[in-house]
């Protein structure tokens, strides 16, 4: 039961696996397939296909009170995985608005447990195809016996489209399409002749049962989904949410290229675990403003591989002097660039500096495309003020060519002021640059002085490790923003073996950040 952990969280299966004494002693078909060991434990044989089918009844009987009929000669339903299933589409209609509770299911097979387990669990609607002749007549007989005849449609098909066919003569809109396709191109296929299976991978621990049609299809399961993308082209504005199992993990790859094919961006991939098994899901939809949930087995994995420090060995070429200080004062310019708050501490034992990071937007994204903005926004504003300052030389020297014709017409004693006149003219020129420097000493002389209250903050931090000094970056933050954080996570910048090296670790927000964040210090830190 290695992959019980990853199941559905609500999966009723997930921590209590069914007890096959209990069931034996409500259920004598299932006794007569359960054998005990010398210390009185019940076992089942899993490659006997009545063992399977009467574990099915069972289970569908005595926790959801469905009571159904399954032959031999056709698929028999693993109910965990097929629960795991309609589990996943309550989590992706949860958040949706103006959900209708009507799906659709792609083959619903003898057993119908799809519609059968979506209408009990939910009182949902379904509109099922079927290609087979026997399971379609199998099908309608258990809608009957759980008196689902109202909820639950079964139409027999041809099977030479995937939902075209079926929704011929019916204008209703659904939420979803599911489907658990033929897993197999041919019979070497299905036989494992021409299959990718390792020679240390152990041989399935249960038998199929199912017949031809539901198992082999041509193409295999890739070409059979590649099917339903394509239609759902067409059918976009009837069926919100398109889905489908996938049984070959070789072919999720297939599946996304045929969807980026028909520019289809919001799709999502999930996994079914039960038992030793696992399947995969994938769901896709023209609507972008859906957001599909991810699987306990995708947070998990997110979560074991962000819970790792994140390590970075600065290299020397970062800084002029190479030790711990003048890193750890490059790292905190690039900090105050990107405007995420700091709180710096030394300990002067270890000589290492720790930063507390708190970010609250995403600046670090997307820089290329900022500095050609910046860039393109730097030369506007030069070229305006450059036509500016020439208009008014041109204007000064202008009234200049009066004065000058003025003192041609006077006498001696009025002479001094159309000189001194001019004068004012070129001063005011003077002025004109004077006020450019002036604005320009303005600026330096805020950044410096910024800079040497950073200065001293690192000094005075330096001293001991009990000496905490914020670093204020960026706009100032309302509390009500700082509430708001994008990520908080720790930084070390210490020394390790002969290099410095920079160690970040999570504390809380959004983990995928703090790779972000480390990834431009990577690229930028020797700028």
């Amino acid at each position: 039961m290695a992959l019980n952990k990853y199941m559905h969280p609500r999966n009723l299966y997930k921590d209590k696996a069914p007890n096959f004494k209990t069931l034996a002693e409500k259920y004598p078909d299932f006794a007569k397939c359960v054998f005990k060991d010398l210390k009185g434990k019940c076992h089942l044989d899993y490659k006997s296909p009545t063992s399977l089918r009467q574990l099915a009844i069972a289970l569908l009987k005595e926790d959801f009170d469905l009571e159904v009929e399954m032959p031999l000669n056709r698929l028999i339903p693993t109910i965990p995985l097929r629960l795991n299933y309609i589990l996943w589409i309550e989590d992706i209609l949860k958040d949706l608005t103006d959900v209708r509770g009507k799906g659709i299911d792609i083959g619903t097979g003898a057993t119908c447990v799809y519609p059968l387990l979506g209408c009990k669990k939910n009182n949902w609607e379904f509109l099922a195809s079927e290609v087979d002749e026997t399971n379609f007549t199998i099908a309608e007989k258990n809608i009957q016996k759980n008196n689902m005849q109202e909820k639950i449609k079964v139409k027999k098909v041809s099977g030479k489209t995937a939902l075209l066919e079926l929704l011929e003569g019916n204008s209703d809109e659904f939420d979803f399409c599911m489907c658990n396709p033929p897993f197999f191109a041919d019979h070497m296929d299905a036989q494992a002749i021409m299959s990718s299976r390792s020679d240390e991978r152990p041989e399935p621990s249960s038998i199929n049962t199912a017949s031809v049609g539901e198992s082999i299809t041509e193409g295999g399961e890739a070409e059979f989904i590649k099917k339903i993308i394509v239609e759902s082209v067409d059918l976009q504005g009837r069926i919100k949410i398109f889905t489908s199992m996938i049984g070959k993990k070789t072919n999720i790859p297939l599946v996304k290229k045929e969807l980026r094919d028909h520019k289809i961006p919001n799709y999502q991939t999930t996994e079914f675990c039960q038992g030793k098994t696992m399947r995969w899901g994938i769901a896709w939809t023209f609507d972008m403003s859906v957001i599909f949930p991810r699987s306990l087995f995708q947070e998990t994995k997110k979560s074991r591989k962000l819970s790792l420090p994140l390590t970075f060995e600065v290299p020397q070429s970062a800084v002029s002097v190479y030790d711990v200080d003048h890193v750890a004062n490059k790292v905190m310019e690039m900090l105050k660039v990107l405007q995420i708050e700091n709180l710096k501490s030394v300990d002067s034992k270890t000589k290492t500096v720790h930063l507390k990071l708190t970010a609250f937007k995403n600046t670090w994204s997307h820089q290329r495309r900022k500095r050609r903005e910046m860039k393109r926004r730097g030369e506007e504003q030069t070229s305006e003020g450059t036509e500016v300052k020439k208009l008014k030389v041109t204007e000064n020297f202008t009234e200049r060519e009066k004065s000058d014709k003025q003192l041609e017409n006077s006498c001696e004693k009025c002479q001094e002021s159309p000189c001194n006149q001019g004068e004012r003219e070129v001063t005011s020129v003077s002025d004109f640059n004077d006020d450019q420097t002036f604005k320009g000493k303005k600026i330096e002389e805020k950044v410096n002085k910024s800079g040497d209250g950073e200065k001293a903050a690192n000094q005075g931090a330096s001293s001991s490790k009990d000496n905490v000094v914020p670093c204020v970056t960026g706009d100032s933050l309302s509390e009500e923003d700082k509430d708001q954080f994008l990520v908080k996570c720790d930084m070390f910048i210490k020394i390790a073996a002969d290099s410095i090296s920079l160690e970040m670790v999570y504390r809380e927000g959004q983990k995928d950040q703090m790779h972000q964040i480390l990834q431009y210090l990577k690229n930028h830190i020797t700028d």
